[in-house]
């Protein structure tokens, strides 16, 4: 997709908080703001930020202005409506119309603005993070606010982060549990290859056909998974080198 830019292009980027994404010019920062604004906190907007748009982007008085706000501690409204009227990218009945979805989002219960925020850790990466939140929504309080479906889909993120912060056997059972409460194919998915990944090659097949999968979904299953692994070129392990074969394996899947 081209955006139409106005002001000028940095040379350098700025790789946006909560997201594996850079932007070039104003423009992109306003488009990415307005069309992922549920996944966007206070946090997003930072110093850096104001640096970037003096520095590289060549907006000084935009800078200054979110500088001093950044410094006042403002509303997550106040710092969007700065942002996206620093351009005329959005015309004022859109950016109103903004407004009120932040209006909505901010009205949201609490137990959702939690999940919203262990979300965004989780797409940024930052597994450990994201791994406490998705504890205490599920073990707290705010756990009885979920369908059964919405905890099995927070036992799958959950999954993810244990995953990459502590072992594969934690992430099996997260996988499985949510498999069982939200019936989504990803979740089922993930548990099997995880069996794979640990050579559990006979509870992979007990597994599989106890969940209803014909023979051919199971063989289909696992020649995706194998299929995978080549894509993602990992080596095979030299000998008593099993642990570091292991943690190719888990960034291979980030792939």
């Amino acid at each position: 997709m081209f955006i139409l830019c106005r002001d000028s292009v940095a040379k350098k980027p700025y790789p946006l908080p909560y997201a594996e994404q850079k932007v070039y010019s104003l423009e992109e920062l306003c488009y990415y703001i307005y069309n992922n604004i549920y996944s966007i906190n206070e946090d997003f907007f930072q110093k850096s930020l104001a640096v970037w748009l003096r520095e590289e982007a060549g907006l000084p008085a935009l800078a200054k202005k979110l500088d001093d706000m950044l410094s006042a501690e403002p509303s997550l409204k106040d710092l969007v409506v700065t942002v996206l009227c620093g351009c005329d990218y959005y015309r004022e009945e859109e950016i109103r119309s903004l407004v009120d979805v932040m209006d909505g989002i901010a009205n949201l219960p609490l137990y959702k603005k939690k999940k919203i925020k262990a979300d965004n850790y989780l797409r940024a990466g930052r597994y450990g993070k994201s791994l406490l939140e998705y504890r205490k929504l599920l073990r707290g309080s705010f756990a009885v606010n979920f369908t059964t479906g919405e905890y099995g889909d927070i036992l799958h993120n959950q999954g993810i982060a244990h995953f990459y912060t502590s072992s594969f056997a934690e992430a099996e059972n997260d996988f499985k549990e949510a498999y069982v409460r939200n019936h989504q194919k990803s979740s089922l998915k993930h548990y099997l290859w995880l069996l794979l990944m640990q050579d559990k090659e006979q509870d992979f097949e007990t597994e599989a056909v106890s969940f209803g999968m014909s023979q051919e979904e199971v063989r289909a299953a696992k020649n995706e998974y194998t299929k995978a692994l080549s894509q993602c070129r990992v080596p095979e392990p030299q000998e008593g080198d099993i642990e570091r074969y292991k943690e190719q394996l888990k960034k291979a899947f980030a792939c």
